[in-house]
C-alpha cells in the first residue's frame, strides 16, 4: 500500500490522504481563501469534484483564485488536486476501521422519537465540527469584538430568535449592539443611518426571504459590512457577505433545525469575551449592580 505525498508551500511533505478536508479548511488566510475553504467544507468531497468554474461560482471567487489556493497547498494542477481527492475517497470507502464504525443492528426507526432526535442533532454537531473553517469563524468574531464598530443583528421569519439571542448576549459584553426591528417596513428605515462602521449580522435559512436579500443589498450599498449565518445551501446573501458560517438543518419535524446555529451564536459570544475579558467583566459587573439596585425593596410611597 502506498500514499501520495505532495510538497506543501512551506517545503514540508503533506500527506493529503490523511486529512485533505482539514487541510483545505485550516490553510485559508485571506477573505477569498476563506470563502473558498467554506465552499469546499460545505459538501466535501463532492464540492471538490466539479469544475474550477463551478467551484469558483459557489464560493463567490474567481477561477484563478481557486488555482492559486491549490498551488499554495502544493498542487501544480487542478487535476492533481482532484486525483488526491479521489484517492482520499477510495481510502475512506475501503477502510476496515470505517466499516467497523458503521452502525449495525437496530433499525433507527425502532428508537423512541425523542432519542432519534437527540442522536440526529448529535450527528449534526459531528458533521459541523468536521467542516469548521477556523479563519472564517475568527473573521466574524474579530468584527463582533471590534469596539470601533456598531453591531446590528437581523433574522428572518424563523431565525429572528437567533438574532435576538445574539443581540441580547452580545449587548451585555460590549457596547453598540442592536436588534433591527422588522415589524415596520422590514427594517428598511434602518438603512438610512448605516455606514462603514456598521456590521450587519444576518440569519437567513431556507426558505430564503427576498426581503432579507433586499435589505442586505441596501446595507452593502450604504457601506456596511455584512456577515451571514445560513445553511449548507447558502442564502443568496452569501455573495454580499464578508464572512459566512453555514450549518446543517436536519430535523425530524417539518421545520429546519436551528440547534447548530444556536451553538454557533454561543461560540461567537464566547470568542468576543475571550478577545476582551476586561470589558466584558466590567459590563457584566455593572449590569449585576444595576439589577441589585433595582431589586431593593421600595419604601412606602403612599401619602395620606
Amino acid at each position: 500500500m502506498y500514499q501520495t505525498i505532495h510538497v506543501g508551500f512551506f517545503g514540508a511533505p503533506m500527506d493529503y490522504s490523511e486529512n485533505l478536508a482539514a487541510l483545505l479548511r485550516n490553510s485559508a488566510v485571506s477573505a477569498a481563501e476563506r470563502k473558498l475553504a467554506s465552499a469546499f467544507a460545505d459538501n466535501f468531497p463532492t464540492s471538490a469534484l466539479g469544475t474550477v468554474e463551478a467551484l469558483a461560482t459557489r464560493a463567490g471567487v474567481s477561477g484563478p483564485t481557486v488555482l492559486r489556493y491549490l498551488t499554495k497547498l502544493g498542487f501544480a494542477r487542478f487535476a492533481d488536486f482532484q486525483t488526491a481527492v479521489r484517492q482520499e475517497v477510495d481510502r475512506q470507502l475501503g477502510s476496515p476501521l470505517l466499516q467497523l464504525e458503521q452502525p449495525v443492528g437496530q433499525d433507527p426507526q425502532d428508537e423512541h422519537l425523542y432519542r432519534r432526535v437527540l442522536l440526529m442533532q448529535a450527528e449534526s454537531f459531528r458533521r459541523m465540527a468536521d467542516r469548521v473553517v477556523p479563519a472564517e469563524f475568527d473573521a466574524i468574531a474579530d468584527l463582533l469584538a471590534d469596539p470601533k464598530l456598531s453591531i446590528k443583528a437581523l433574522g428572518g421569519r424563523y431565525s429572528r430568535n437567533l438574532a435576538q439571542r445574539l443581540a441580547l448576549q452580545l449587548g451585555q459584553v460590549r457596547a453598540n449592539v442592536a436588534l433591527l426591528d422588522q415589524s415596520l417596513g422590514f427594517a428598511y428605515d434602518q438603512l438610512i443611518d448605516l455606514g462603514p462602521r456598521d456590521v450587519i449580522i444576518l440569519f437567513d435559512y431556507r426558505r430564503y426571504q427576498p426581503e432579507m436579500l433586499h435589505f442586505a443589498k441596501g446595507a452593502r450599498a450604504a457601506g456596511a459590512r455584512i456577515v451571514l449565518l445560513t445553511d449548507f445551501w447558502r442564502s443568496p446573501i452569501a455573495a454580499l457577505s464578508e464572512a459566512v458560517l453555514t450549518a446543517p438543518d436536519d430535523s425530524a419535524s417539518p421545520f429546519g433545525s436551528r440547534v447548530v446555529p444556536t451553538a454557533q451564536v454561543e461560540a461567537l459570544i464566547a470568542a468576543v469575551v475571550e478577545r476582551d475579558r476586561d470589558t466584558a467583566r466590567q459590563r457584566l459587573a455593572r449590569l449585576e449592580a444595576l439589577r441589585k439596585g433595582n431589586d431593593q425593596p421600595k419604601g412606602d410611597t403612599q401619602h395620606d
